[in-house]
């Protein structure tokens, strides 16, 4: 017994040295992390390398892995049984939680509760400025959504439900409480004018909207959470914000998201027909997407960071999204005419 303790202890000493971290006065509780993680694994860890805050990725004799810690695991474990039953039903471009020695998918160590998953390696960088990766990354989604589906009876109630129109109204009331700030910054009349589409947009939602047909709904459908992998698939990852509902909220979101990498262009936007198709079945859905919720994000990030020493990645995005105001209204004029 002394003996393998002995020599678990060099293993982890040799882990330790192979870290890509300066050393610094968290140390001891990040090499502790790793000495645990080595005894309640049957991963041979080579060594370690931290990606951000609680983020880490892992070399392993068996491959690479993820280390992912949270401070509010919230409804995590319900996301992890998601998972699981997603999988299990026939989608396998998403993520996979891998269990620890006691059978369980938690290791609780530091304040923190850990997850381990399984890298996917990339090919490339995914980009919405590719056509290829909006296409793939579009389909992902539209899979995640059908294999959801049946697995909604299933799954435990701990999903939240969605409220988007709750969550804009709040970004909304932030944004103008800001509109002074901003206005100082940027075009006043841009601002105001983005301030009336977002209350008429709002006003018009809340009388159109139907519910439809519910599915698990990814919630964050940025180009980060897509990757390219090796085999040339694309997997939609980090399932944090899950939520029952209906499914052109991810849609309407998937169409932001993209439209500032084309420029607004219609002609650019054409070759994506699910997303005019579904403008044409559903008119709320084309009013959601004339609610500039990227434009008030980066408003209230730029105005909350305002006192920052560097200026926040915030400002660029902003200034970007206000000086192409008049391409964004001349695209939703264009969309309306492709509907119609």
């Amino acid at each position: 017994m002394k003996s393998e303790m002995k020599d678990q202890i060099l293993k982890v000493q040799k882990l330790m040295m192979k870290t890509d971290q300066p050393i610094f006065r968290d140390d001891f509780n990040r090499n502790r992390l790793f000495f645990r993680l080595s005894r309640e694994t049957k991963l041979a860890i080579h060594s370690y390398s931290k990606i951000k805050n609680n983020l880490y990725k892992i070399q392993a004799e068996k491959g690479l892995y993820i280390l992912k810690g949270y401070a509010e695991p919230g409804n995590l474990e319900s996301i992890i049984r998601f998972s699981h039953l997603l999988h299990k039903n026939g989608f396998h471009t998403g993520l996979m939680y891998e269990k620890f020695n006691d059978g369980q998918f938690f290791l609780v160590d530091q304040g923190l509760v850990w997850v381990l998953l399984k890298y996917i390696v990339p090919k490339r960088k995914f980009s919405f400025s590719k056509t290829e990766d909006r296409t793939d990354g579009l389909n992902t989604l539209q899979n995640f959504h059908q294999y959801s589906k049946t697995i909604l009876s299933n799954l435990p109630s701990e999903l939240p439900q969605e409220n988007t129109v709750v969550k804009w109204q709040n970004r909304l009331e932030n944004f103008e409480s800001h509109v002074p700030f901003l206005a100082k910054w940027f075009n006043p009349h841009v601002i105001g004018e983005i301030v009336y589409y977002s209350h008429f947009a709002l006003n018009e939602l809340m009388k159109e909207y139907v519910q439809t047909e519910k599915v698990v709904l990814h919630g964050d459908v940025a180009s980060h959470n897509f990757i390219r992998a090796a085999d040339n698939k694309v997997y939609l990852i980090d399932y944090d914000l899950l939520s029952v509902g209906s499914a052109e909220w991810d849609y309407i979101q998937y169409a932001s998201r993209i439209l500032p990498f084309i420029k607004w262009n219609s002609s650019l936007f054409q070759p994506h027909a699910f997303l005019i198709e579904l403008g044409k079945g559903q008119p709320w859905f084309r009013t959601a997407l004339s609610f500039p919720m990227d434009i008030l994000r980066e408003g209230n990030h730029f105005s909350h960071s305002s006192g920052d020493t560097r200026m926040p990645s915030s400002f660029a995005n902003l200034s970007y999204f206000i000086s192409t105001w008049d391409l964004r209204k001349q695209f939703l004029t264009n969309y309306n005419n492709l509907i119609q």
